[in-house]
């Protein structure tokens, strides 16, 4: 059953196998030992990307959610990792074992907020395969871009790695949605390689999203903005800079230098790397598009660099703008859904609102983040996780047979969601019994 989840998240539509383009083998298996418990049976798969001076292995932070140590709840082993080793499943005698990982954060929680940023990143202690590095692609996919998702899903992990092509449709944010031609279910493909025609890397098979403006699900594959992020941090520690424009820039003729080229940079990774430090600085909790619009005049006058808002942010600004108000008492969900549909934008993901529900139970506004969260699930109804969010927010208040209620309703839909499980300890440990 510990697949379970992952399998869920991990259900991909994908096109048929084709057999026009010849792949080479660029894919392998996760084989996870912890202290505690080990993960052998196909917890995602990975690759290798060269960096120019460097080979690195990536699978998806998500595989967390599931295969990972009992007692884990950050992007973090500590000491709980014994080995995490990288198998090609259709040639065992082919692997690479990991080392450090790159982008550890002992801040970030596993969960839902994983799949905006799914790579770990890891060095590898050793190789012992033939499979071949990936580079990342100079320029984004754009629509109508033929993609292929390289890898095994749980049903074909006894033979050699299929390729799976899809058609790019549009960014949503971190995700590079992208539309099926022949629409199937493959569970397990969460972390194989998303490459180009020119065998370059794109993405990481990740997730899939609801689009409201189509109305339509779409596979949700992790775009490389994240990767791109995680490797300039990595060469700031490497030279000893700050992070900052200048030293970006810097970071970019020195992987021109090793690569021959210099990645396209999007402003959604721009706002990534530096707005939410400018806010900051500016003593602000939450942005807006006003302060968008300062921040970004701001940097194209002081280091020439055009960053624009598209739906996607703009949506997420509004809502900020929006929780200030929310918070003080003067603005309500329903004023969230005008102030949205007056800028002609949809609404952002369910995340958003379960984030901001955890903000609001640790302001102790705990009828707030309950409204909240329950007003969401009448908006934007896909995703039972939401129930996790809600048995939290019914818990910190104290009304525990509600939150065991909420708890049960999420693992209806996701019968080993962890958030949800841990909820029912926390219920029983409280003195109510968490069974039915």
């Amino acid at each position: 059953m510990k697949a379970l989840l992952f399998s869920c998240l991990c259900t991909i539509s994908i096109a048929a196998f084709s057999q026009e383009k010849q792949i080479p083998a660029i894919t392998f298996s996760n084989s996870i030992q912890y202290t505690d418990t080990s993960f052998t049976d196909l917890p995602g798969n990975g690759f290798l990307i060269d960096i120019g001076d460097e080979v690195l292995a990536v699978t998806c932070k998500h595989s967390l959610w599931v295969n990972r140590s009992e007692e884990m709840k950050n992007i973090s082993f500590e000491s709980n990792l014994n080995e995490w080793k990288m198998v090609v499943i259709n040639d065992p005698s082919q692997y690479i074992i990991l080392g450090d990982l790159i982008n550890e954060d002992a801040d970030e929680v596993i969960g839902e907020r994983n799949t905006d940023a799914d790579y770990l990143v890891f060095k590898v202690r050793v190789n012992h395969s033939d499979t071949r590095p990936l580079k990342l692609s100079p320029v984004r996919a754009i629509p109508g871009d033929t993609l292929y998702q390289v890898g095994w899903t749980y049903k074909t992990k006894t033979s050699v790695p299929q390729s799976y092509a899809a058609v790019a449709s549009k960014y949503m944010g971190p995700a590079l949605l992208a539309n099926a031609v022949l629409q199937q279910n493959f569970a397990g493909l969460s972390g194989s390689p998303v490459i180009n025609r020119n065998n370059e890397l794109v993405a990481i098979v990740s997730s899939w999203r609801h689009d409201e403006e189509s109305g339509k699900w779409f596979n949700a594959p992790c775009s490389t903005d994240y990767l791109w992020q995680v490797l300039y941090n990595y060469w700031l520690g490497k030279n000893n800079r700050q992070k900052n424009y200048a030293s970006f820039n810097e970071f970019l003729t020195s992987y021109k230098a090793l690569n021959g080229y210099s990645p396209e940079i999007s402003s959604f990774l721009y706002t990534e790397i530096f707005f939410d430090d400018w806010l900051k600085s500016k003593g602000y909790r939450y942005g807006s598009t006003e302060k968008y619009t300062e921040w970004t005049a701001e940097v194209r006058k002081t280091s020439g660099i055009s960053i624009i808002s598209d739906n996607y942010r703009t949506g997420l600004l509004i809502m900020d703008r929006w929780k200030e108000g929310y918070i003080e008492g003067t603005n309500d969900f329903a004023g969230l859904a005008k102030m949205l549909l007056e800028a002609g934008v949809y609404f952002p993901g369910l995340i958003e609102f379960c984030e901001f529900s955890q903000e609001l139970s640790a302001l102790e506004l705990h009828d707030k983040a309950i409204s909240l969260l329950l007003s969401a699930d009448e908006k934007i109804q896909h995703m039972g996780q939401l129930y996790a969010y809600l048995g939290d927010a019914y818990l910190v208040k104290g009304e525990n047979d509600l939150a065991k209620e909420a708890y049960l309703l999420c693992l209806q839909t996701y019968p080993e969601y962890r958030q949800a499980i841990d909820g029912l300890k926390r219920v029983s440990d409280k003195g109510l019994p968490s069974d039915n």
